[in-house]
């Protein structure tokens, strides 16, 4: 099987030094099979409502542990003070959760011209729309 773009890895990360970070990787399922996406031992579709949007911020090379915290601190600091924020935090607060997620989009044998984005997920209500 031929491998999709982009590979998403959202991140809860945990409340304390015994709590750990859970992570979920997504692979985006090509149209033409999501009226019935493939099956697999221990995976499920995810589905994203209409009302789902993402704040994001796009960096480049490989993307290593270290330097997720760092994209995360520069994406919150662009839109800081927005209604995008104040969207961001309002899902957030629904479901106890500071998730982000990170957006791969070459093949880990690719060396130049990666691609990687920063994502904060959230519902865009109808009080803050566009």
């Amino acid at each position: 099987m031929e491998m999709t773009a982009p590979v998403m890895t959202q991140v809860k990360p945990s409340d304390g030094p015994l709590c750990s970070t859970s992570f979920v990787v997504s692979f985006n399922v090509p149209k033409n099979n999501q009226q019935n996406p493939p099956s697999a031992e221990g995976l499920h579709p995810q589905k994203w409502n209409e009302s789902s949007y993402a704040a994001v911020r796009q960096f480049s090379g490989f993307v290593v542990d270290a330097d997720i915290p760092k994209e995360a601190a520069a994406l919150s600091a662009s839109i800081a003070g927005t209604k995008w924020a104040a969207a961001i935090e309002k899902s957030r607060s629904k479901d106890n959760s500071t998730l982000y997620t990170v957006a791969q989009y070459n093949s880990p044998f690719e060396f130049r011209g990666r691609v990687n984005e920063m994502w904060f997920t959230f519902v865009m209500d109808s009080a803050i729309a566009i």
